[in-house]
């Protein structure tokens, strides 16, 4: 199977068949993010594709695969009728597969019709894993992220309309060092995911990436660092004040962060932060410091 150099895929889609439709993203701007930098966007040929999804066919662990996930950067930017077809593909040489997903952003979702929406949907690719980063607008225009809250908000109510299981993908420590900073993203980007029907957050904390922008303004000394005390004050804010309109269960399973949480909100509000709170009890902000060595995680 085709496969770019370096691939990136949720954690939960572990053990899905991973299936290279896009190379690159089409955004490529946000400040953080070093993932595509220098991969200019492009698509398979739904021949490769094809020829991709016939060889996991045959393959004894793939050929009854339940999941499938679609590369690179974000595949949902592709237009309905190519989604549609990609899709009628896998179900055509992989008949068990029951879900397709994909990384998407807000403006993918954007450029479809309602009608697009629907079509996608019935075509079986339902999950989308998409980086919301922030529900602070200042934190979205700092990094370039190229869609305000308000779009964000609009569009994810337009996945929930034709019933989309969607995880929102949080950044902790944007705004860099600061508890207020903390605080303010953690309470927006809480209220801001309570207005939607996400079905998972997943939360990660920005880790200093060589050759990104906001590495370069960090050398330059025009952007401090979050601590890690600051990350876990923004992780319990955003708890806090997250009231989805159903549940949504938030997982912090990924290295960048600073303690790891799981659970269901509003269910597990208070075991969630209870925990967190026994963390703060037990650790000091500078033992919390050296938990973590940001130079060596590998995104």
């Amino acid at each position: 199977m085709k496969y770019d150099e370096q691939i990136y895929r949720p954690p939960k889609e572990y053990d899905s068949l991973l299936l290279q439709v896009t190379n690159g993203c089409t955004h490529n701007k946000c400040k953080f993010c070093g993932m595509y930098r220098y991969t200019e966007f492009g698509m398979e040929s739904l021949k490769q594709i094809e020829s991709d999804v016939i060889e996991a066919s045959q393959h004894p662990y793939y050929k009854k695969s339940k999941r499938v996930f679609l590369l690179n950067g974000n595949p949902f930017v592709l237009d309905a009728d190519r989604l549609v077809k990609i899709a009628e593909i896998i179900h055509k040489h992989i008949p068990s597969v029951e879900v397709i997903s994909t990384y998407a952003s807000i403006k993918d979702i954007e450029r479809k019709s309602d009608e697009d929406l629907r079509r996608i949907k019935e075509a079986g690719i339902s999950d989308l894993y998409i980086g919301v980063e922030s529900g602070n607008q200042k934190a979205l225009e700092f990094i370039d992220k190229g869609n305000t809250v308000d779009e964000a908000v609009r569009e994810m109510k337009r996945l929930d309309k034709y019933g989309y299981y969607y995880y929102a993908m949080v950044l902790t420590g944007l705004m860099g060092e600061g508890v207020d900073k903390a605080i303010e993203n953690g309470r927006l980007t809480g209220q801001m995911l309570s207005k939607v029907n996400c079905r998972a957050v997943f939360p990660m904390s920005v880790t200093l990436v060589p050759g990104t922008e906001l590495w370069i303004m960090a050398q330059n000394g025009e952007y401090k660092e979050a601590t890690e005390y600051d990350r876990l004050v923004e992780l319990k804010t955003m708890i806090e004040n997250l009231n989805p309109e159903s549940t949504a269960m938030i997982s912090s399973a990924h290295n960048s962060n600073t303690m790891f949480v799981k659970g269901i909100l509003p269910n597990e509000r208070r075991r969630l932060l209870n925990e967190i709170d026994e963390i703060f009890k037990e650790s000091s902000a500078e033992e919390m410091q050296s938990w973590i060595d940001r130079k060596r995680i590998r995104l």
